[in-house]
């Protein structure tokens, strides 16, 4: 009772908009409810006794249309315009001319349009529960002017029928919507499925032989210097981190969209140990950490570790020896990620100019993703840097 009640109030009063999910456009329909509306206002098919009449003829005949305009921005407001013209219509036009003589029923043909192409709008734009109350209100609207109860139950009758069609068509379109969502998800669960595939058989293969080969380097070539040996371990421990990450994205990708991955995702407590990895390299790296990087929000610390991982890759492709700093700060519930390389020591690895460059859109668009902003570009000494501020929330400020 509490809920019918609830669903009253926003029919007679809240109500306004189209429900959430529905796409009101203009429809054909509406707009010749209008039309004729106005036509059998001007032109109308019974004489009328006195100027005086026809000018509450035509003047009710143009307030009829505006519902049916209204409708296509607010169809409950359009429904109460027109259900309360329903209402009154009669009583302004019992003095002057007598409808229900020409065609049975005291309104003009085109309030009765107007009211049907309202109906149906409003059917097709609200869920069952608006749509009951909303019939019934209209029927009550009518009932004290159709005293033949076989008028009023033809009138009934038919507004159930404009109302079950508007709501066969909302239905409908609801179901081709979810249709196509479930293709789409379809499509991109396979096109992953695909894309992991393809990361097994040939990324992660070569990871796990660089890994063995690495591994093996010792035995095979027993004769190192000790600094060559130092160097293969870097290199083993590297290639079993590459491999590692390359498990846990593949059980990303073969992961339905709504299930998250069993894998635990890197974050900001792991930038020190990947730091250490670049040093070992060979690589000048400085990190500094502004603020408690221990409680950061999944998605911002999982964005984070990322944004220096590429960026450490993008110094080490594009300024070979250049001295490298990564700054993490905690500052006023954000965290900024601030990494700069200066300009390199020796000739970049990565000169090809064809090759496509993801590595900064992508962090651009983790971070987007997240409600923050980023910025690179070169610095004054020829070195490069990446900003990255990212709010805390994971929510954004926009």
């Amino acid at each position: 009772m509490l809920d019918a009640l609830r669903v009253l109030v926003f029919v007679v009063v809240k109500g306004t908009g189209p429900a959430p999910g529905s796409s009101p456009r203009v429809r054909s329909t509406v707009v010749l409810g209008a039309a004729l509306a106005v036509f059998f206002a001007i032109v109308p098919v019974t004489p009328v006794p006195s100027a005086t009449g026809g000018l509450v003829v035509v003047v009710g005949g143009l307030l009829a249309a505006l519902p049916a305009l209204a409708v296509l921005w607010r169809p409950l407001v359009a429904w109460r315009l027109a259900v309360l013209q329903l209402l009154v219509a009669p009583l302004v036009y019992a003095p002057h001319v007598d409808l229900s003589r020409m065609w049975g029923w005291p309104w003009t043909m085109g309030l009765s349009l107007t009211a049907a192409s309202v109906l149906y709008l409003v059917a097709e734009t609200n869920e069952k529960p608006v749509l009951l109350q909303v019939w019934a209100l209209t029927t009550a609207a009518v009932a004290p002017h159709l005293p033949d109860w076989r008028n009023l139950l033809l009138v009934a009758a038919l507004a159930v029928g404009v109302v079950l069609l508007g709501n066969a068509v909302r239905l409908r379109r609801q179901a081709d919507h979810r249709r196509l969502v479930e293709q789409s998800k379809a499509h991109a669960l396979e096109e992953r499925a695909r894309i992991a595939r393809e990361l097994h058989d040939v990324v992660s293969h070569h990871m796990s032989a660089l890994v063995l080969r690495a591994d093996a380097a010792a035995y095979r070539l027993p004769d190192l210097t000790p600094e060559v040996r130092a160097e293969f371990d870097v290199v083993q421990r590297m290639a079993r981190d590459g491999l590692a990450e390359m498990r846990r994205m593949l059980g990303v990708l073969r992961s339905p969209d709504d299930a998250p991955g069993a894998a635990p995702q890197p974050g900001p407590e792991d930038v020190a140990g990947m730091v250490a990895r670049f040093r070992a390299t060979g690589a000048e790296v400085a990190l500094r950490v502004d603020g408690d990087l221990g409680r950061l929000p999944a998605g911002v610390g999982l964005s984070a570790y990322r944004i220096v991982q590429e960026a450490l890759s993008n110094s080490g492709r594009h300024a070979p020896g250049a001295a490298v700093s990564v700054e993490p700060a905690v500052v006023g519930g954000r965290l900024r990620v601030t990494a700069r390389n200066a300009a390199g020591l020796r000739p970049a690895l990565d000169v090809d100019p064809a090759r496509p460059r993801h590595g900064l859109v992508g962090m651009g668009e983790r971070v987007r993703a997240l409600g923050g902003g980023f910025s690179a570009g070169p610095t004054p000494d020829g070195g490069f840097a990446v900003v990255a501020d990212l709010p805390l929330d994971e929510g954004g400020d926009g």
